[in-house]
């Protein structure tokens, strides 16, 4: 009797199930939509879909009638094309167009040719109409519970240290509560970063300087320290607000290799006149890892048309210690401005930086960063009312004249979604940066693990796949570490050997070799 009652409840699961599954268009419109897709927002012709197979859809939480249609696609190649090249269109922006993540991508490498196929796991967007199904292109973002504030300090502190703590809450209690949380989380966040690097140093472990959590250059640390542990060079992922502080903790002592532009690199370096920093002659280069491009992005309706037109505008330039501050003061002074002379500078991150353009309380944002930049993908995805703010010709000129670092790019159009013109902006690179008290044999297996581990990161950050010796050397202005000296030439001298054993032997050498020739 139970098996009779708990089979018309399995059929009806079934049936249900099948419902939610067949929800939205049907798999022919899907394959057609995604073509269409790779051939108007992307590359035309570039991928033929080889197969197509529909897995299911869900509700979406943010817009009525709508729903997520996910598929798995294998794409193929129809003419060489390189995902990870330095200019082109890359994976970053193929993976927004497929509606998948770079981690939802395989198959793809430097030397993908035609025929090769790219195996994708990715979601459509559709809305029910009264004329049936239609895509959405611009999708709000779903509802997240934001993060919890954190009310409790792990650890294994003191116990006066806690009652201090403990007391400082309770004292605080009937204050102006969010400012004075945010001032003690704030400090607190500073001080379990300092603890997390002197026990790091404790365990023996090299600090490797990256940037914000659910940054480009964090997110490679994240990937990159535990793979270099394993190998056995034991790495610490350090977060920091980014290049400027890197340099300066470099300096300090505090860090082993960091990321920086390559901009604040050379500032650093020679020496940073506007901020009266003397010269850190001890920096040492060892790779450049990626391209990056500063980008400018306000909003249609702030009647921002050109670089001028900042002048006198609220304007998010970047946390104090980013890279992206740095680079914007120095675009501002090659207009002639300075940003002390603006009242309405905000300094912050990225995240807090959109979020202050979206409600209305700045009116563009500074992002210096890869490309396509993830945050400014996400922004693009949901409003079609976004507008990158192109730099003069003249002053893009007079700062990659005077500045080794620099030079002018075009970000070509597609990049982000709805951007239909190229876009010439200031380019400059992610460099790998040491001191010159880094010993040769932790710089050279450093470099070795970063090259080697290129391939096998992908999945975890695809701009990994970027790193290549064919560019490493690209946009560096300051001393290459006598170590990394060292990996490049024994790289050259291996290239050389595998070259040498791949040319067959003239004749002559041949009968030099010969069993007759060296009896003689």
């Amino acid at each position: 009797m139970i098996q009779l009652r708990v089979l018309p409840a399995l059929l009806l699961l079934t049936l249900v199930t099948l419902t939610a599954c067949k929800r939205g268009p049907d798999t022919a419109m899907l394959e057609h939509e995604l073509q269409n897709r790779l051939d108007t927002e992307f590359t035309p012709g570039l991928f033929k879909i080889h197969s197509f197979t529909r897995k299911g859809s869900a509700p979406s939480t943010s817009h009525s009638d709508a729903v997520y249609l996910y598929y798995d696609t294998k794409l193929e190649f129809q003419r060489d094309y390189n995902l990870t090249a330095w200019q082109d269109l890359n994976l970053g922006t193929l993976a927004v167009v497929l509606g998948a993540t770079p981690a939802g991508i395989d198959g793809y490498h430097p030397d993908n040719q035609r025929g090769d196929l790219l195996l994708v796991r990715g979601r459509l967007s559709y809305q029910k109409t009264e004329d049936g199904w239609v895509s959405i292109t611009h999708m709000p973002l779903e509802k997240q519970a934001g993060p919890a504030a954190p009310d409790t300090i792990q650890g294994s502190g003191p116990n006066y240290i806690l009652q201090s703590v403990r007391g400082l809450l309770k004292r605080n209690q009937g204050g102006a509560g969010q400012s004075r949380d945010d001032i003690i989380i704030e400090e607190f966040t500073e001080s379990l970063k300092e603890i997390d690097l002197r026990f790091a140093r404790l365990d023996g472990r090299l600090p490797f300087g990256t940037g914000w959590s659910g940054g480009a250059y964090n997110l490679f640390g994240a990937a990159f320290a535990p793979y270099a542990t394993e190998h056995g060079l034991p790495v610490f992922n350090y977060s920091s607000e980014g290049s400027v502080e890197n340099g300066l903790s470099l300096q300090q002592g505090h860090l082993d290799f960091a990321l920086l532009q390559s901009d604040v690199v050379e500032a650093l370096y020679k020496g940073w006149v506007e901020a009266s920093q003397l010269p850190q002659p001890d920096l040492r280069s060892m790779a450049s890892l990626w391209p990056e491009a500063l980008h400018i992005v306000t909003l249609e309706d702030r009647n921002i048309k050109s670089f001028s037109d900042l002048k006198g505008k609220r304007l998010a330039v970047g946390s104090p210690g980013s890279g992206t501050r740095f680079t914007a003061r120095r675009v501002w002074a090659a207009a002639g401005l300075t940003l002390s002379q603006e009242k309405r500078i905000r300094g912050m991150g990225l995240t807090a930086s959109i979020a202050a353009l979206e409600s209305g309380k700045v009116d563009a944002v500074f992002i210096a960063g890869a490309v396509p930049d993830p945050t400014l993908q996400l922004l693009a995805q949901r409003r079609d009312d976004i507008r990158l703010v192109p730099i003069d010709t003249a002053t893009l000129d007079q700062l990659s004249s005077k500045h080794f670092a620099y030079y002018s790019t075009v970000i070509p159009p597609k990049t982000y979604p709805g951007q239909t013109k190229p876009y010439r902006t200031l380019g400059f690179a992610a460099l790998l940066i040491t001191s010159d008290r880094t010993s040769d044999n932790d710089v050279e297996m450093f470099l070795d693990l970063v090259v080697g581990s290129a391939n096998k990161l992908t999945h975890e950050f695809y701009r990994a796949g970027f790193i290549s010796t064919k560019t490493s050397r690209l946009g560096i202005s300051i001393p290459m570490h006598p170590g990394a000296t060292h990996f490049y030439e024994r790289l050259k001298e291996k290239q050389l050997d595998s070259t040498r054993e791949s040319v067959p032997d003239s004749p002559e050498r041949e009968m030099k070799k010969s069993p007759v020739n060296s009896e003689r």
